[in-house]
This record gives structure tokens, sequence and C-alpha cells, in this order.
């Protein structure tokens, strides 16, 4: 910012806030763009430094989760687990098995390709909704890439879990994005390689449903069977 100096540091954290917010929602609605998706890990690097991310000396549990994600999502992972190392003992509300550090440690395993030490480290629930549904697709997905037997069990659990429990904390819109990545990696997990035909019919539904959870790691998986 060419006037910044000449801001109030209320204002300018104020405005940086709301920077970050916008920014978060033009990735979100264009998460193909992989320009806006560094252009917020380095947004959110600049806060850190500036100490605009901490309040009262700690960090939000979603802005904990939030800075680490963006990193993995550009591949940025010494930089992710460099802060999410650093910083587990900032995070407010962190219970004594530190479950909220841990959830961010497998989202950095599953990055990096350890999906089953990414499995040991997924905590079994959480009080934040960004996280309890972070872990629960984390673990769909570790399962897929390790070809688990436990994959459809979890998976019935999890829209289970979707169709009774989760109207009660999350939004109608958020609900169907998390029921669409259950229902896609279903159709995935069910379709045998060397089957192009099936693996276009996956990948066609998909451009029809880009508000699913997870939308680029089901593309990648679709294209993988179209490969294989």
């Amino acid at each position: 910012l060419l006037h910044e100096k000449n801001l109030d540091p209320d204002a300018l954290r104020e405005f940086y806030t709301y920077l970050r917010s916008l920014s978060v929602v033009v990735s979100n609605q264009y998460f193909d763009n992989e320009v806006v998706r560094e252009m917020l890990h380095e947004l959110y690097k600049d806060n850190l430094d500036r100490g605009y991310l901490h309040y009262e000396g700690k960090l939000h549990p979603s802005t904990y989760l939030a800075v680490s994600f963006a990193a993995i999502r550009v591949s940025k992972f010494e930089w992710a687990l460099d802060f999410i190392e650093k910083h587990k003992h900032d995070v407010a509300g962190e219970n004594e098995s530190q479950d909220l550090y841990r959830l961010n440690k497998a989202l950095y395993l599953f990055g990096i390709g350890n999906y089953s030490d990414c499995l040991d480290n997924i905590p079994a629930t959480s009080p934040f909704v960004d996280y309890l549904l972070h872990g629960k697709r984390l673990e769909l997905k570790a399962l897929y890439e390790l070809r688990s037997d436990l994959l459809s069990y979890k998976l019935d659990a999890f829209k289970m879990f979707l169709s009774r429990t989760s109207q009660k904390i999350i939004s109608p819109s958020r609900q169907q994005s998390q029921s669409d990545f259950a229902n896609l990696l279903h159709q995935l997990s069910n379709s045998k390689p060397n089957d192009p035909k099936r693996a276009e019919t996956i990948l066609k539904r998909l451009q029809e449903k880009k508000q699913a959870a997870e939308w680029r790691w089901l593309l990648e998986k679709a294209k993988e069977l179209k490969n294989t």
C-alpha cells in the first residue's frame, strides 16, 4: 500500500482483516485459479509477520487452520510445517491432547503423501466445525489413497452424519457441498481401473458439481482413474 504509513494502525489492521476475508471469498469462488491461491498465501505470510493474525498473543483456531491450509494448497509444505510447529502453543482453545495442532499436522502429512501418519494424527472429533469437517473428509481421502477396506464403512458413517447431525451445525449450502463430496467419492471408490467411459462420466459430474468440497482433489483422482 502506497499510503499505509498515513493510516491509523487500528484502521490498517481492520483493512487487512477485510482484505483477507475478501481474498478467501475470491479464492473459494475461483478455486481453480493458482494465482489467487498464491496471493492468499502471501497475504497470510505478510499479515503474520505484521502481527495482524494474533490477538492478545493468540491465534484463533480458524486462523491457524486457514493459514496452514492456504500454504498446503499451493504446495508450500516446508513453510506450512514450520508455521504449524512454531505456533502450536499460540492457538486459543487448544486442549491437553493438542487436537487443533494434530489436525493441522494431519493436513500437512496428507499434503506430502504420508497417508498413514496422517490418519494417526486426525482427532476423533472437534467442537470447531471447520476442524470437524476437515477431519472427516481428510480421513476419507487418506483411506481412499491407501485403498483401505475401511473406506466404504467410513463413507457410510459420514453420510449418516450429514443426514442426522450436520443439519444442526452447518448451513444448507455447506451441507450440500459435503454431500456432493461424499457422493462423488463413493462413485470414485466404486469405479474400476481401465474404464475411461466411467471416468469421463465422473469428470462430467464434477463439472456440474464445482461447489463440492475437495473439488480439486476429486478432479485429480478422476483424472488418475481415467489414465490408469
